[in-house]
């Protein structure tokens, strides 16, 4: 048992430093397209501690298992209690804005990693080469089985659309606005993003947002750049039968 406490405590610390890597990673590359203080850096700040979060429960669950071979399912306990005291370290560093949609995050991942370590299931392990499979996925990869697999969902369509408004905001022409345009611009794709990455997103709002994004930057640049912006529109619609 102190063998497994103290694993975890050194774990909690590694996973701590990774986490600050990625986000100063995250920082330095949002600071250099000019919007270091928004909603977009915000969010892939919650992902950058979110995934640290989330190998930290795994490889802590991997050693359990290791060390304690006939009887891991006993130490779930340590297993969650490792998780919130690695919670609390993360919530007490994070400042912005958006810090209220991470603390709920963390606690699914918590969940879930806990209910998976209970039942004894490895997320990741590959499945045996047969066509009887029968799998449910979204924006998922899989290897070494016989399968047919259909991509679909809010997640494929809403990912889709957020890396093409990131690729929009950091276009030379979105650079070259003047300054209370391009940040007019930079406003309007921040609340895009923000109702794409809601717990329950409104389709209709995300729609009405990509369209009044597009006649605004048909007032103020390409009709090349406003077309992009209209089939975002068009797409997102169709994808939600809307």
């Amino acid at each position: 048992m102190r063998e497994i406490r103290e694993r975890l405590a050194e774990y909690r610390g590694e996973a701590l430093e990774r986490i600050a890597s990625a986000e100063n990673r995250t920082k330095s590359t949002y600071a250099q397209r000019g919007i270091l203080s928004s909603s977009m850096c915000y969010l892939a700040i919650n992902r950058d501690n979110e995934t640290g979060f989330a190998e930290y429960m795994d490889r802590s669950a991997n050693f359990i298992r290791h060390v304690a071979p006939g009887s891991w399912a006993e130490y779930a306990e340590e297993l969650l209690d490792g998780g919130h005291k690695l919670k609390q370290e993360i919530m007490a560093k994070v400042k912005h804005e958006l810090r209220g949609q991470l603390d709920p995050a963390l606690d699914k991942i918590i969940k879930r990693k806990v209910e998976d370590f209970q039942l004894g299931y490895v997320e990741g392990q590959e499945m045996n080469t047969t066509t009887n499979n029968s799998v449910n996925i979204i924006n998922s990869n899989i290897s070494n089985s016989v399968l047919q697999i259909t991509q679909s969902g809010k997640d494929a369509i809403s990912k889709d659309t957020a890396q093409k408004l990131e690729q929009l905001v950091n276009s030379e022409e979105i650079k070259g606005l003047p300054q209370d345009d391009r940040l007019h611009v930079l406003d309007q794709v921040d609340n895009v993003t923000k109702e794409l990455n809601a717990t329950t997103t409104d389709v209709g709002n995300v729609h009405r947002a990509l369209t009044r994004l597009g006649k605004f930057i048909s007032s103020v640049a390409s009709k090349a750049l406003a077309d992009t912006v209209a089939q975002l529109a068009v797409a997102y619609a169709k994808a939600h039968g809307m």
